[in-house]
């Protein structure tokens, strides 16, 4: 039976603060242990209820296009508080642990975002770079032309040492389209000077460079000859004989 003894229960809003365990203790002497844990247990539904409708009504408020980053911020906080203000202290400390581990995850994942757009344009200043100095060197008409068509075929490759080992240092390699003494199609693996003299030599590059006259039949002011042979112009008219003298006459490319 209940004591006829006044009691006073803590409710959310009174003005003084009470723990569970002075809770407990002001309810023992009008109540059993069960009953207190009924009490106790219903105040705390009664509670978690008003919070997840507050929760409810603090969401919904988010949604206004008119709130400042600062509002915004302040409703996130307050619904934060309410949804841990129920938990023990083992689950405000897992719940903090999952809070922290999610901002580091996230830091991390910006980090290597900002790493690797640095690593992006580095790799593209190194490259553009070594084309500019090699289209220069072998006086290149245009050199965005040269790039362009470089470019998409060139990337950032580890060097070896003495040893065959990766030595840390990397540098730009093409994967230049060329073909073998036999006309077959073959992928080589250049640097950039490389690359840009052996465009230099092919018939289907040769309008991107500048050419100096040697005499010969044929022969301009814009043209290349060597001897009797019009080298550009053959390369440019006649691709087949041009690839046929580079195989069986080379002395005309010395």
């Amino acid at each position: 039976m209940l004591k006829s003894k006044p009691w006073l229960l803590p409710f959310e809003g009174d003005e003084k603060k009470y723990t569970q365990v002075q809770v407990d203790e002001m309810l023992k002497d009008h109540f059993n242990q069960e009953q207190v844990n009924t009490i106790v247990a219903e105040e705390k539904r009664k509670t978690q209820e008003r919070h997840k409708k507050l929760i409810s009504d603090l969401e919904e408020a988010k949604k206004n296009t008119a709130l400042t980053a600062q509002d915004r911020a302040s409703l996130e906080q307050r619904i934060e508080d309410l949804q841990t203000a129920n938990l023990t202290a083992d689950e405000k400390q897992k719940r903090e642990k999952e809070r922290a581990e999610k901002e580091y995850n996230s830091q991390v994942k910006d980090l290597t975002k900002d790493r690797d757009t640095w690593q992006i344009k580095h790799a593209q200043l190194m490259i553009d770079t070594e084309i500019t100095k090699a289209a220069a060197l072998e006086k290149a008409l245009f050199t965005e032309q040269i790039a362009a068509l470089l470019i998409p075929k060139t990337k950032l490759v580890e060097t070896l040492d003495g040893d065959g080992k990766p030595s840390g240092i990397f540098e730009p390699k093409v994967a230049f389209p060329d073909t073998d003494k036999n006309e077959k199609p073959i992928i080589l693996e250049l640097t950039v000077p490389e690359a840009v003299k052996r465009m230099k030599e092919l018939p289907q590059y040769a309008n991107l460079f500048h050419t100096q006259q040697k005499g010969g039949l044929g022969g301009t002011g814009s043209t290349t000859t060597r001897g009797k042979i019009n080298l550009a112009k053959i390369a440019r008219d006649d691709p087949k004989e041009y690839r046929r003298l580079r195989k069986e006459e080379p002395e005309h490319f010395a």
